[in-house]
């Protein structure tokens, strides 16, 4: 069982979680915590993993974390999975349903990372235009590091046409360089490495 620690600021909030937790055999509840106890109550619960709704950020490194926030574009973005601090392996939407919680406890606690896909999209560029079928193509001959005489041999089109869906690409996922390209197609899910 999947010891979990509830973390939030309000004892309404800490009720309504631990109830989740509680509401299935694969987590066990370990305690709660205010944020300003949550340092204390993880060295003396010593969970798997902690379930916190987070108000501005209580996280404690090296405990594997499902957050709950208001907005997780920009919390996705915010995040840094760094091997220094990486608390916070899994954002979720602070109405996020019972058994997406659950799902997400289950694989945090596993060693994975997980996101609701809404969250995927950076919020600066949630509105943004989408890549075409070809510009999907084109992206993904870039993530496999070949120049552009090659991109345009493989596709059947002009190198002037590569350059083309290229910037097009920079500018619709709003970066400046190939890697970054390949980096953020990666993260929307547009292309698989």
């Amino acid at each position: 069982m999947i010891r979990t620690l509830v973390c939030a600021s309000s004892a309404l909030a800490r009720a309504g979680l631990a109830a989740v937790v509680r509401g299935d055999s694969r987590l066990q509840y370990a305690g709660e915590a205010a944020p300003f106890e949550l340092e204390r109550a993880v060295r003396a619960l010593d969970p798997d993993v902690v379930l916190e709704q987070r108000d501005g950020g209580a996280e404690v490194a090296n405990v594997p974390t499902v957050a709950l926030v208001d907005d997780p574009r920009e919390a996705w973005a915010a995040e840094t999975f760094g091997a220094d601090d990486a608390s916070a392996r899994a954002i979720l939407a602070r109405d996020a349903a019972p058994e997406t919680i659950v799902a997400a406890l289950v694989v945090v606690a596993a060693g994975l990372v997980a996101v609701q896909p809404r969250a995927l999209v950076p919020a600066a560029r949630a509105g943004s235009e989408r890549l075409t079928p070809r510009e999907v193509e084109v992206l993904g001959e870039l993530s496999r590091g070949v120049p552009n005489k090659t991109i345009a041999a493989r596709l059947a089109i002009s190198e002037h046409t590569v350059k083309f869906h290229i910037a097009s690409i920079f500018a619709k996922l709003g970066v400046a360089s190939r890697t970054e390209a390949v980096t953020q197609g990666v993260r929307l899910g547009l292309i698989m490495l």
